[in-house]
């Protein structure tokens, strides 16, 4: 409501053509412990049903994200199937179930969320690594101390080669912990991105320059 006609006109653009995606999509992350069914499904039916209304069916979440429950239920799983989400993602579990999950590369899994309904409820469910954080010195809010990409020639401190090394070194010892072939970044955090240009300005060297890496060019 507070957007202006060409700010929407853009954003909407930028949904349709898949450069920007919704997840969950409820109007919030409900609990899953003390939470009624029918509650789940009132407040993801409103959630859902903005999205529909204000950017139509191709905006349609197909992945449900629950970073910040504590503790997650069967229940959740099989409402979300029902719901017809393709995948589930979650930060908080026991830390001894993840600390077992991460030395036997199970930190992925098809969840069967009912037995009743059976394979029709599986879901591809995974656990984020850092929590729901970047990776330890990646930062780049207003208020995280991490040092920032220095790229700019006229600078004393040009650190690209280190900071790149650093990230590619997360991202191995990341990967080392899942079977499939592709992992995910969180790159944010509580009450993040209240200078959202630090990260944006700072997400984009880190693109640039570990694709510079992957490709074999100089950097």
């Amino acid at each position: 409501n507070e957007q202006s006609p060409r700010m929407k006109t853009v954003v909407k653009k930028l949904v349709k053509e898949g450069r920007l995606e919704f997840i969950n999509g409820g109007w919030c992350m409900n609990d899953e412990a003390s939470t009624h069914y029918n509650a789940i499904i009132d407040q993801m039916t409103y959630g859902l049903k903005f999205i529909e209304d204000n950017f139509g069916s191709d905006a349609r979440p197909r992945i449900a994200w629950h970073i910040d429950p504590f503790g997650h239920s069967a229940e959740q799983a099989s409402l979300f199937s029902q719901m017809s989400f393709e995948g589930f993602f979650f930060a908080r579990i026991d830390y001894a179930d993840k600390d077992l999950r991460v030395k036997e590369q199970r930190m992925e899994m098809v969840w069967r969320g009912s037995k009743s309904i059976g394979k029709d409820s599986d879901m591809f469910t995974g656990v984020l690594f850092y929590h729901y954080n970047p990776p330890p010195g990646f930062c780049f809010d207003q208020s995280c101390s991490d040092v920032p990409i220095q790229d700019d020639p006229r600078l004393f401190d040009i650190n690209i080669k280190e900071r790149v090394k650093e990230f590619v070194a997360a991202a191995v010892e990341q990967a080392k912990h899942y079977q499939t072939s592709h992992i995910m970044f969180t790159m944010g955090s509580d009450y993040n991105y209240e200078n959202a240009n630090l990260w944006y300005k700072n997400m984009d060297k880190l693109i640039k320059y570990v694709n510079k890496v992957r490709n074999l060019q100089p950097i």
